[in-house]
């Protein structure tokens, strides 16, 4: 099916197309359709009668065949979207902390998930889903699968990703051509003359003008790494990488490579059915989702800092670790940052008792924590002395690395515990849009991530572009460059094409 969830953003559409959520279309994989009735409560089963009456309004007969139809049923969910921005996103009690150093400029604050998240018990799933090789990690809230290519892994990773929550997929690299093309060997070999942006992860300063066999020298080597003015090995990362050029077309073998390899291709794949970015019509410059690269040195030796400080993605986004640099010099360094990084046992028994060799430290938060975080992050901010500047956000201006006592002041000062996260090689990490996240490579990590835009999570999206909005206008993320309105207005355009031509078969 191409949809099974079709989370819009609120109440009024959620009205319009609550059955979109629910059984919306059940367009299977050999593209039939049917559009199934539903239990509206008490036993009764009727029609789909609210998305009916959208669908069928102005018609006589009930076959939805204007444009100017479609057109004008496509504005009306937009618009009624657009106006609901200003109401509360939290509806339910009132438990959200009282925030005495963040203020939304529109009034909606995200205040936690209403539901504790359920706990999973292998000994549970493994009856349910008995031919899905899985474990769980966080206590039971973490869900690992082990089989990247196993065709019903949908089952279980669609009941977390709809709770909103990170998942992990585990071997992926076995179905990649490691030796071949992801080694920094071979990435020297091939683009070793040319010059990207290099940034200094601890003083988050670019490096211009080095080629990057510079960086690939020195990638397991420290004495082959370009130093600071104090002869110091300087801890480098190679950011976004390819800039500019589309990863497809640049590097169209290593292109092919990963996406045979992704894991969930109904998200991860630039047309995947459950993919609305590829709902963009072809005459569409289409949004960059990538992939990128996300390069970088181990910073074991410096526990404060971050590879990449708390921040959080207006879309959905898989990170796939495809090589790591066992730097035998790190490992007590390592192994305290393990011990201190909140892991449960389970996760650290990946690396004790299991033999992998952990790249890098993941701390992934709710959604619906964020402002929570921010509050404490501006405070945090003004215990520093540090000026709150007005059209500026802590978490999309990536000003903080939570080290271990600021975890602790979230979890004892606010009620927030997120998923720690030890990934090695050949783990895939889906990131829910809006989750705020941090990672710290513990040795040096070749990552590569593919961005994606679920139907889960598509509420997400678009509150991030209205909240972008508010930032000043030289702020990166200011502009909406995901075009979420056009994917939501040409996800329901072909949602609403399916469901006209399912009801001319029906009749």
């Amino acid at each position: 099916m191409w949809i099974e969830r079709f989370y819009l953003l609120s109440a009024p559409i959620d009205l319009a197309l609550s059955h979109c959520k629910q059984v919306f279309l059940q367009v299977k994989v050999n593209g039939t359709a049917t559009v199934e009735d539903m239990d509206t409560g008490g036993g009764e089963k009727k029609p789909c009668t609210t998305l009916r009456k959208l669908l069928t309004r102005n018609q006589a007969n009930g076959n939805l065949t204007s444009d100017k139809q479609v057109h004008e049923i496509v504005n009306t969910a937009m618009d009624t979207a657009a106006a609901t921005q200003k109401r509360p996103l939290n509806t339910g009690p009132k438990n959200h902390h009282e925030f005495a150093h963040y203020q939304r400029r529109n009034g909606t604050y995200l205040s936690g998930r209403v539901e504790a998240i359920p706990t999973c018990y292998l000994k549970e799933t493994s009856l349910q889903y008995p031919d899905i090789k899985h474990s769980w990690m966080c206590e039971g809230k973490l869900l690992i699968l082990h089989d990247p290519q196993h065709p019903n892994n949908f089952q279980l990773f669609n009941q977390r990703w709809t709770l909103g929550q990170p998942v992990i997929v585990s071997n992926v690299s076995k179905h990649m051509k490691v030796e071949e093309l992801w080694t920094p060997e071979a990435f020297s070999k091939d683009f070793g003359h040319d010059r990207p942006d290099l940034i200094d992860c601890r003083r988050n300063e670019p490096l211009n003008g080095y080629q990057i066999k510079c960086f690939w020298d020195g990638f397991e080597d420290q004495s082959k790494r370009l130093t600071d003015a104090d002869g110091q090995p300087l801890i480098l990362k190679l950011k976004d990488w390819p800039t500019s050029e589309d990863f497809a077309e640049s590097m169209p073998s290593r292109f092919q490579d990963l996406m045979s390899a992704l894991p969930m291709p109904q998200y991860t794949q630039r047309n995947g059915q459950l993919n609305l970015a590829g709902r963009l019509p072809e005459f569409f410059v289409k949004p960059d989702l990538g992939p990128k690269m996300y390069i970088a040195y181990g910073l074991a030796k410096y526990p404060q800092s971050g590879t990449t400080n708390l921040h959080l993605d207006v879309s959905d986004a898989v990170n796939v670790m495809v090589f790591v640099a066992h730097e035998k010099e790190l490992e007590p360094d390592v192994m305290k940052l393990i011990e201190d990084s909140d892991c449960d046992e389970l996760m650290k028994k990946r690396i004790t008792d299991d033999g992998e060799i952990p790249g890098a430290l993941w701390h992934i938060y709710d959604a619906c924590d964020a402002d929570k975080m921010r509050d404490l992050l501006n405070k945090v901010a003004l215990e520093l002395g540090m000026e709150l500047e007005p059209y500026h956000d802590p978490i999309h201006d990536q000003q903080f690395y939570l080290d271990k006592n600021l975890r602790q002041r979230l979890a004892d000062e606010y009620g927030v515990y997120g998923y720690p996260i030890l990934q090695c090689v050949g783990d895939a990490v889906f990131i829910p849009a809006g989750a705020p996240h941090q990672v710290q490579n513990l040795n040096g990590c070749v990552k590569v991530a593919e961005d994606f835009v679920s139907p889960e999570h598509l509420h997400h999206c678009f509150n991030l572009t209205q909240e972008f909005r508010l930032l000043s206008n030289t702020h990166a993320n200011h502009e909406d460059k995901l075009q979420v309105k056009n994917i939501i207005y040409h996800a329901i355009k072909d949602a609403v094409a399916v469901l006209d031509q399912s009801e001319s078969i029906e009749k």
